[in-house]
């Protein structure tokens, strides 16, 4: 009697059922799940929504992924399922040893477009080719050696059971929704804390309008390395000449590596000792600086058009002092396919080897649009072609105010590049053309400055939070100088000039007080225009080095001389930090 072939194929795939269904699942929560969640716990000062908001939607992904994964396990013929079998087993462990152990940086930086190291990319590669061999190999000896066999399935449900622990520790998080508080206990401050909040934000109104007096206008180009300014001269000399009335300082160092604390600092003047929270440093930089309550004293409106997280984790932090503040008890989510497509690339560009990171564009810029709040005035937020045409469309206006303070913060050089040399909107860019379109949208904004009549008696700043970090978890190895126009108030020259003196941060706010007529008892410093060419100039530059699993580092170079001279440039200390972005 001839044999029941199809019984004994399906028989196989009863006996391969269990181990199948274990691959699968502890891939598809893995990757698809767990670690969205971890993510969305980690970052959730950052992401402005709530976890129900793309809960559902990644559970059903987890839920097909895994059951497709066990029934490639499953009904896969022979060899062919073990050898499955060992490369889900490879993903899952290398995914999860990556996440926790390879990372150069978090999951969610906002620079994800960065350096690779590529020291760190080789030994990663390294690690996952020979752990990939091991799998599969053991795979196909398992029917032989049935030990193998038990100790891929137990390390499959260690994997599940510690991921599903980590995220039942971080529910609280997790399901917390962006207008609820973190539980307080009773103070004398908050005697009666509540659980639910008005959130408090920057917002776009009156970035058409500017003062009929003086104005202090500073556009800060995220990621506005000297690098990126080269770029665009060797292609085009005479890119910037239209410039007129500003000089370039090509040797200007910036006092942090990161939007995060830089923007606040050249903002407030306070620098960040890292003693306490992001919030923490927010509430006194924001309250006691006398830059701040100068400009209030002095009859300045102040607008300043920066985005959540980087800048300020709440708005309340900037009342009484930005006057484009609106606040909102609610938000609609606008695209929910983007959020959930967000979310799943931030899991690929936690889990994928070092070498393939850089093929996952995202940061927090990716999330732009996908929030709108109930409030007066949208939520500003760092969209480039969003700012060129509003600027482009309505031009500027004069408004009832006598003096202004205007700070407008682009994207910039920093990724992702959503912006072309023309100010239009586009899938993937680069950093050039981004440029590009940022100074489209700055010449238009100067040239309504002249056609209302105030570019003359306005002081202007274009320059960059920070230079490139090139890789945030390696101490520099060559010069980190920030591109720097100025502007001041009543400037004649008819065109660009230069200027190759050795300045710093530290002169920002001194040259905004004083070309600005401000009246202050305080003394500010010199300006940029005050450091001659060649003058000793001590200038400081705090490297935030992101320590994998341990405190951060702020590495402080001290650097005296020319700073494109990196013998110039000493390691004045080397302090611990908690995470910088707690």
């Amino acid at each position: 009697m001839k044999k029941n072939t199809n019984n004994g194929y399906f028989a196989s795939v009863a006996k391969r059922l269990p181990r199948a269904l274990l691959a699968g699942f502890c891939a598809g929560l893995t990757f698809f799940f767990f670690g969205i969640l971890d993510i969305f716990a980690s970052n959730r000062k950052e992401l402005l929504f709530s976890f129900s908001d793309f809960g559902g939607y990644i559970f059903l992904i987890a839920l097909g992924v895994s059951l497709l994964l066990a029934a490639l396990v499953a009904f896969l013929p022979g060899k062919s399922s073990d050898v499955a079998f060992g490369v889900i087993v490879w993903l899952c462990l290398m995914g999860y040893v990556q996440a926790m152990f390879l990372n150069g940086a978090g999951s969610l930086t906002g620079d994800t477009g960065g350096s690779v190291n590529v020291a760190l990319a080789v030994i990663d590669a390294a690690i996952w080719i020979i752990v990939g061999v091991l799998c599969v190999m053991g795979a196909l000896y398992m029917r032989k050696k049935g030990i193998i066999k038990s100790i891929a399935s137990i390390l499959l449900i260690v994997l599940v059971a510690m991921q599903a622990t980590g995220c039942v520790m971080q529910s609280g998080e997790i399901t917390r929704s962006p207008f609820e508080t973190a539980k307080e206990e009773p103070s004398a401050e908050n005697p009666t804390p509540s659980d639910y909040i008005e959130k408090a934000y920057l917002t776009y109104d009156g970035i058409n309008e500017v003062s009929p007096g003086k104005n202090i206008i500073v556009f800060v180009v995220d990621r506005f390395d000297v690098s990126y300014l080269y770029d665009v001269l060797n292609s085009t000399p005479d890119f910037f000449d239209r410039l007129t009335g500003f000089t370039l300082f090509d040797d200007n160092v910036s006092l942090y590596s990161r939007t995060y604390p830089g923007l606040t600092s050249m903002i407030t003047g306070i620098e960040n000792d890292f003693s306490g929270t992001a919030a923490d440093y927010f509430k006194k930089a924001y309250s006691s600086s006398d830059f701040l309550r100068d400009l209030k004293a002095n009859n300045y409106k102040i607008k300043l058009y920066t985005a959540n997280y980087y800048a300020y984790t709440d708005g309340s932090q900037l009342y009484g002092i930005a006057d484009n503040l609106s606040v909102a008890t609610d938000y609609t989510v606008t695209d929910t396919g983007a959020l959930v497509g967000n979310m799943l690339a931030l899991s690929a560009y936690k889990y994928l080897p070092t070498a393939l990171k850089n093929t996952v564009s995202i940061s927090s810029a990716s999330f732009t649009g996908i929030v709108e709040y109930n409030g007066d005035a949208p939520l500003y937020e760092l969209d480039d072609p969003k700012v060129y045409d509003m600027i482009h469309e309505n031009g500027l206006a004069l408004d009832d105010s006598e003096n202004s303070y205007i700070l407008i913060h682009l994207s910039g050089c920093h990724d992702p590049y959503v912006m072309d040399e023309d100010g239009s909107r586009i899938e993937k860019g680069t950093a050039e053309a981004q440029l590009r379109g940022n100074f489209k949208l700055i010449y238009e904004y100067l040239d309504e400055l002249k056609r209302l009549g105030v570019y003359d008696d306005s002081t202007i700043v274009i320059t960059g939070d920070h230079p490139r970090a090139r890789d945030d978890a390696a101490i520099p190895t060559q010069p980190r100088l920030t591109t720097l126009f100025v502007k001041p108030a009543g400037s004649k020259s008819k065109g660009l000039s230069y200027s190759y003196a050795q300045v710093s941060q530290a002169n920002l706010i001194p040259t905004l007080v004083k070309y600005s007529g401000i009246s202050t008892e305080k003394d500010y410093g010199k300006t940029y225009f005050d450091i001659m060419m060649g003058e000793p100039n001590e200038r400081y530059h705090k490297f935030e080095l992101y320590v994998k699993g341990e405190s951060d580092l702020i590495v402080t170079f001290k650097v005296t001389g020319e700073g494109d001279d990196f013998e110039n440039w000493e390691i004045y200390s080397s302090d611990p930090v908690d995470m910088i972005y707690k």
